[in-house]
């Protein structure tokens, strides 16, 4: 069954290299060196295969290959209550969310979660097993956000949805079970680009006040001209360069700039007045350069950043808590903050 997944899971990343499992400061961990091998092999049995894909076909198999990576994360864990509605915009377009209430109490603190797959894909049940996981870790009442996706809806049509459930859920936290005073936002890769700017945006309408963010390998700079996107892009670490400069393509307008701040938050004149932040980046993830380059800038702003670094971690660990220790670990870890930070 491993196998099959990151057979599917390969047809999401599109590797354009071979791979190599050391970059300049460490070794990659174990469990995730067998899950790029076997990524690289798949790649290389089925080249051919993708290579004569039109873009059409190559958009819906990587939104098939990502939802095989959903039993990476292990079995789904039994919740309190979990619940699907739809939040209507100003625009009458309906926005699925899933709430996950961890227990029966009263005015729980709240994390909007927003799922990572590159603008593209991703859903609800992409990351529905680490959402149950961290709602029952961290006594959070946890949302999950099914936001539109480009090319359908290029930006800001995800990133509208994903403000307006954020002031559906200040509006309605106590009709949940939620307290609107804590709330936290967060997300993994573009879904941590979402979230960081959906915070930004809030503070730029005087929106709902969130208490905290959660940015798990963010993209914080859709140039992709860090240290790690040169070092690392080509090297078929499941996120690759010629993969992500396509989702951005799709992602942004021709007319859209590229370095305004609900784009590229690391290019933000302004970060004061960010809520407490926590970000987590990967030594093998083309990611980790810009989102340390965030660490410090949000610092220079004066935010209280909070910084954990997985020196041997590849892009996505957080989605494999089966087939790589560390993501399970890490979701213990982010609950145990959530827990310490509320």
């Amino acid at each position: 069954m491993k196998k099959l997944i990151i057979q599917i899971l390969a047809l999401f990343v599109f590797i354009t290299k071979g791979y190599t499992q050391q970059n300049k400061s460490t070794t990659m961990d174990k469990e995730a060196k067998t899950v790029i091998e076997n990524m690289a092999k798949h790649y290389a049995e089925n080249a051919d295969k993708m290579a004569i894909m039109s873009d059409t076909q190559k958009l819906e198999a990587g939104r098939k290959g990502y939802e095989g990576i959903i039993p990476m994360a292990g079995e789904a864990e039994k919740v309190f209550n979990i619940e699907n509605r739809n939040v209507a915009s100003k625009k009458g377009h309906q926005t699925p969310i899933r709430i996950y209430t961890p227990n029966d109490k009263k005015k729980l603190p709240i994390l909007l979660y927003i799922h990572g797959g590159g603008f593209t894909a991703g859903n609800l049940e992409t990351h529905d097993r680490p959402l149950r996981a961290l709602a029952n870790r961290s006594g959070f009442l946890v949302i999950g956000i099914d936001y539109r996706l480009a090319p359908e809806y290029p930006y800001p049509a995800g990133l509208n949805d994903c403000y307006e459930v954020l002031q559906w859920l200040y509006d309605n936290a106590e009709k949940i079970n939620g307290n609107a005073e804590q709330i936290y936002i967060g997300g993994d890769s573009a879904g941590g680009n979402l979230a960081t700017v959906t915070t930004l945006m809030a503070r730029d309408k005087n929106g709902p006040s969130i208490k905290g963010q959660l940015l798990i390998y963010p993209n914080t700079d859709l140039t992709l001209v860090s240290t790690s996107w040169e070092e690392l892009g080509s090297k078929g670490y499941v996120l690759t360069k010629d993969a992500m400069t396509a989702n951005v393509a799709m992602y942004t307008k021709d007319d859209a700039d590229i370095n305004h701040h609900y784009l590229s938050p690391l290019q933000a004149d302004n970060l004061s007045n960010i809520p407490e932040t926590l970000i987590i980046t990967g030594g093998f993830d083309p990611l980790h350069s810009e989102g340390e380059a965030y660490v410090q800038k949000l610092k220079s702003a004066k935010v209280k950043v909070t910084h954990w670094h997985y020196d041997g971690q590849v892009h996505g660990f957080f989605q494999m808590g089966a087939a790589i220790t560390e993501g399970n670990q890490l979701i213990t870890r982010i609950s145990q903050y959530l827990k310490d930070t509320n």
